[in-house]
């Protein structure tokens, strides 16, 4: 697959394979403990070296995630954070970083 077909993640794997290099991909759950700092955290951790982020949509039955996931979630959705509130999130992350 030529690189402008693949997208962003497929050409992050294939530059850090050619480099003999793992990815860095942390997981954030969305709105925990607020959106504003879920930006912050964000951007921190793109600082940080990550070459991707995997991003956490607070559900209320998250059976299958550990306990620290399941509080991160229970917290975002105290502050009603949504999908809606998920996707913006991702847009505005694109847009600063």
């Amino acid at each position: 697959m030529k690189t402008a077909e693949m997208n962003l993640m497929d050409q992050t794997f294939a530059r850090l394979r050619k480099e003999g290099r793992t990815a860095l991909i942390p997981f954030i759950t969305v709105g925990d403990p607020d959106v504003e700092t879920t930006l912050d955290i964000l951007q921190a951790v793109e600082q940080a070296g990550a070459n991707i982020v995997e991003l956490g949509v607070p559900y209320s039955d998250p059976l299958a995630d550990g306990p620290v996931i399941q509080r991160a979630s229970e917290r975002a959705l105290a502050y009603h954070v949504t999908i809606e509130t998920c996707i913006d999130v991702a847009r505005q992350a694109r847009e600063r970083h």
